[in-house]
Protein backbone atom coordinates (compact mmCIF):
# COMPACT_ATOMS: atom_id res chain seq x y z
CA UNK A 1 0.00 0.00 0.00
CA UNK A 2 1.62 2.80 -1.56
CA UNK A 3 -0.22 5.58 0.05
CA UNK A 4 0.53 4.93 3.27
CA UNK A 5 3.71 5.95 2.76
CA UNK A 6 2.83 8.82 1.10
CA UNK A 7 0.53 10.01 3.73
CA UNK A 8 3.24 9.00 6.81
CA UNK A 9 5.24 11.68 4.68
CA UNK A 10 2.83 15.21 4.65
CA UNK A 11 3.71 16.21 7.45
CA UNK A 12 7.01 16.30 7.19
CA UNK A 13 6.83 18.16 3.40
CA UNK A 14 4.43 20.71 4.60
CA UNK A 15 6.97 21.34 7.46
CA UNK A 16 9.25 21.94 5.38
CA UNK A 17 7.44 24.31 2.86
CA UNK A 18 7.81 27.33 2.39
CA UNK A 19 4.95 29.99 3.56
CA UNK A 20 5.04 31.91 0.37
CA UNK A 21 4.08 28.74 -2.39
CA UNK A 22 0.85 28.52 -0.55
CA UNK A 23 0.35 32.13 -0.62
CA UNK A 24 1.34 32.37 -4.62
CA UNK A 25 -0.50 28.79 -4.91
CA UNK A 26 -4.15 30.77 -3.27
CA UNK A 27 -3.17 34.03 -5.29
CA UNK A 28 -2.95 31.63 -8.49
CA UNK A 29 -6.13 30.37 -7.85
CA UNK A 30 -7.84 33.20 -6.80
CA UNK A 31 -7.06 34.87 -10.48
CA UNK A 32 -8.48 31.48 -11.90
CA UNK A 33 -11.61 31.74 -10.08
CA UNK A 34 -11.84 35.15 -11.35
CA UNK A 35 -11.20 33.70 -15.12
CA UNK A 36 -13.91 30.71 -14.82
CA UNK A 37 -16.41 32.80 -13.63
CA UNK A 38 -16.32 35.42 -16.05
CA UNK A 39 -15.25 33.64 -19.33
CA UNK A 40 -18.17 31.00 -18.66
CA UNK A 41 -20.50 33.93 -19.36
CA UNK A 42 -19.58 33.05 -22.29
CA UNK A 43 -20.81 29.58 -23.28
CA UNK A 44 -24.47 29.73 -22.81
CA UNK A 45 -25.22 26.04 -22.70
CA UNK A 46 -23.15 26.17 -18.73
CA UNK A 47 -23.78 28.69 -16.10
CA UNK A 48 -21.82 29.41 -12.66
CA UNK A 49 -24.31 30.93 -10.40
CA UNK A 50 -22.31 31.51 -7.87
CA UNK A 51 -18.29 32.67 -8.14
CA UNK A 52 -16.11 29.52 -6.42
CA UNK A 53 -14.55 30.71 -3.16
CA UNK A 54 -11.98 28.81 -1.51
CA UNK A 55 -11.94 25.57 -3.74
CA UNK A 56 -10.74 24.12 -6.73
CA UNK A 57 -13.38 23.26 -8.97
CA UNK A 58 -17.11 24.67 -10.01
CA UNK A 59 -20.33 22.84 -10.38
CA UNK A 60 -21.71 24.51 -13.58
CA UNK A 61 -25.50 24.21 -14.83
CA UNK A 62 -25.89 22.23 -18.28
CA UNK A 63 -28.78 23.99 -20.70
CA UNK A 64 -29.36 21.03 -22.20
CA UNK A 65 -31.92 22.81 -24.29
CA UNK A 66 -29.39 24.82 -25.90
CA UNK A 67 -27.44 21.87 -27.63
CA UNK A 68 -28.46 19.68 -30.42
CA UNK A 69 -27.05 16.36 -30.11
CA UNK A 70 -26.23 16.42 -26.11
CA UNK A 71 -29.07 14.57 -23.76
CA UNK A 72 -27.14 14.60 -20.49
CA UNK A 73 -23.58 15.83 -18.64
CA UNK A 74 -21.94 12.22 -19.01
CA UNK A 75 -22.54 12.38 -22.81
CA UNK A 76 -21.82 15.88 -22.93
CA UNK A 77 -18.20 14.70 -20.69
CA UNK A 78 -17.67 11.91 -23.22
CA UNK A 79 -17.73 13.76 -26.44
CA UNK A 80 -15.88 16.87 -24.70
CA UNK A 81 -13.32 14.19 -24.23
CA UNK A 82 -12.99 13.07 -27.52
CA UNK A 83 -13.83 16.23 -29.45
CA UNK A 84 -11.30 18.51 -27.46
CA UNK A 85 -9.26 16.76 -25.00
CA UNK A 86 -10.98 18.58 -22.29
CA UNK A 87 -11.90 16.58 -18.99
CA UNK A 88 -14.53 17.50 -16.91
CA UNK A 89 -16.48 15.40 -13.94
CA UNK A 90 -19.73 15.00 -14.43
CA UNK A 91 -22.36 15.68 -12.44
CA UNK A 92 -23.63 12.20 -12.19
CA UNK A 93 -20.24 11.03 -10.30
CA UNK A 94 -20.91 13.71 -7.54
CA UNK A 95 -24.80 13.39 -7.52
CA UNK A 96 -25.64 15.92 -9.22
CA UNK A 97 -27.20 15.39 -13.01
CA UNK A 98 -26.26 17.50 -15.13
CA UNK A 99 -24.35 20.05 -12.90
CA UNK A 100 -20.82 19.01 -14.79
CA UNK A 101 -17.84 19.98 -12.20
CA UNK A 102 -14.92 21.84 -13.92
CA UNK A 103 -11.45 22.77 -12.16
CA UNK A 104 -9.62 25.35 -12.44
CA UNK A 105 -6.67 24.27 -10.58
CA UNK A 106 -4.41 24.46 -13.35
CA UNK A 107 -1.90 27.37 -14.78
CA UNK A 108 -3.97 30.07 -16.27
CA UNK A 109 -2.89 29.74 -19.92
CA UNK A 110 -4.09 25.90 -19.68
CA UNK A 111 -7.22 26.97 -18.10
CA UNK A 112 -7.63 30.03 -20.61
CA UNK A 113 -6.98 26.90 -23.57
CA UNK A 114 -9.20 24.83 -21.98
CA UNK A 115 -12.25 27.09 -21.99
CA UNK A 116 -12.12 28.56 -25.40
CA UNK A 117 -11.78 24.95 -26.49
CA UNK A 118 -15.82 24.59 -24.32
CA UNK A 119 -16.58 27.37 -26.08
CA UNK A 120 -15.67 25.87 -29.54
CA UNK A 121 -17.71 22.34 -28.54
CA UNK A 122 -20.69 24.40 -27.72
CA UNK A 123 -20.77 26.04 -30.94
CA UNK A 124 -20.46 23.04 -33.15
CA UNK A 125 -23.42 21.47 -30.71
CA UNK A 126 -25.66 24.15 -30.38
CA UNK A 127 -28.98 24.12 -31.37
CA UNK A 128 -29.61 24.69 -35.12
CA UNK A 129 -32.05 27.38 -34.70
CA UNK A 130 -29.19 29.03 -32.22
CA UNK A 131 -26.57 29.01 -35.34
CA UNK A 132 -29.33 30.29 -37.65
CA UNK A 133 -29.98 33.05 -35.16
CA UNK A 134 -26.53 34.02 -34.55
CA UNK A 135 -25.44 33.86 -38.56
CA UNK A 136 -28.85 36.26 -39.00
CA UNK A 137 -27.33 38.64 -36.70
CA UNK A 138 -24.17 38.96 -37.92
CA UNK A 139 -25.25 38.68 -41.60
CA UNK A 140 -27.19 42.01 -40.68
CA UNK A 141 -24.49 43.89 -39.22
Amino acid sequence: MIWFIYQGAFPEILEKTKEDFFSNTIIILGECADIIHERIKDIPCITCPQKPEGSMFVMVKLNLSLLEDIDDDVELCMKLSKEESVIVLTGVAVGMKNWPRVTFAIDRPSLEDGLGRIKAFYQRHMLRRNKDFISDQFNAC
